[in-house]
């Protein structure tokens, strides 16, 4: 059983189906060329990477907001209070957008990539720098 594809992936997956092209498509804008397979899972790696960080700018600036209207809460500012209410709902629509962006191109990338889930890369932990032992060495060149 193949799951169906939500209507937003579907168009996404149409926009990234653009790019492949075959020699006996004959609206074949291109001249021919076939692209390969691994180019259009880095076409659906990078509308992830880029639908998350968007998702992660509006996280932070609703976070922000409500840091902000707590603040105006505790010192009892009713303009700053409902300035911040209208900015928060008006970010509101704007995250649950790019929720639905964001699961569709996790959606399409799984049709590329044979359904791999994306992930984003972590940073990996700094590591401390262990120092050498140069004693044996020193006592050589002494």
């Amino acid at each position: 059983m193949t799951k169906k594809l939500s209507t937003l992936a579907q168009l996404k997956l149409n926009v990234i189906n653009y790019h492949n092209h075959d020699m006996s498509n004959p609206d074949n804008k291109t001249g021919g060329l076939v692209v390969n397979d691994k180019f259009l899972i880095s076409l659906a790696r990078d509308a992830c990477y880029t639908s998350h960080n968007s998702l992660n700018f509006k996280r932070k600036q609703i976070a922000d907001s409500l840091a902000e209207y707590d603040i105006a809460a505790k010192e009892e500012n009713v303009y700053a209070m409902e300035r911040t209410e209208r900015w928060i709902e008006r970010l509101t629509p704007e995250l649950d957008e790019l929720v639905d962006r964001h699961n569709a191109d996790k959606e399409v990338y799984g049709v590329f990539s044979g359904g791999e889930t994306w992930l984003p890369n972590r940073k990996p932990a700094p590591t401390k720098a262990k120092p050498n032992n140069f004693s044996n060495l020193r006592k050589r060149v002494a």
